[in-house]
C-alpha cells in the first residue's frame, strides 16, 4: 500500500515538474514547514481535554503527518534516494542498538 502510494505521488511530482534535484533545497524546507505544521496540531491534542475535539485534532495531525511523507518521498525521488532502502539502513542500525527510556526519550548506550 504504502509503496503504492509513494508511486502515486513521485507522478504527482513528476507531472508538476518538480522532480529536479535542483529543487531539493526548496523541498527540504517545505519538509521542514510540514513538520512544524505537525508540531502544531500535536500541542493542540495535549492541551484539550474534550474528546470529540481530540478526535478532530488528532484527525487533523494524520494530514499534517501524511503531508510530512509526501514531502520527504518527493524529496528523496529528486536526489535520486531510495525511501524503502533508507528505512532498511535505518531499521537495521536501530535494531541492534541498546540503550534506555529516560523520561520519555530513548537514550543510546554510549550516550548513558
Amino acid at each position: 500500500m504504502f509503496e503504492k502510494l509513494s508511486k502515486k505521488i513521485i507522478k504527482w511530482a513528476k507531472d508538476r515538474d518538480l522532480l529536479h534535484r535542483k529543487n531539493a533545497p526548496k523541498q527540504f524546507m517545505k519538509f521542514i514547514e510540514e513538520v512544524f505544521e505537525f508540531k502544531a496540531e500535536m500541542d493542540q491534542v495535549e492541551r484539550i481535554d474534550h474528546e470529540k475535539l481530540k478526535e478532530i485534532y488528532t484527525d487533523r495531525m494524520k494530514l499534517e503527518m501524511g503531508d510530512i511523507f509526501v514531502t520527504l518521498i518527493i524529496l528523496c525521488e529528486q536526489l535520486g534516494i531510495d525511501l524503502f532502502d533508507c528505512l532498511n539502513k535505518a531499521y537495521k542500525k536501530i535494531s541492534i542498538r541498546t540503550g534506555k527510556t529516560i523520561n520519555g526519550t530513548f537514550i543510546k548506550s554510549e550516550d548513558l
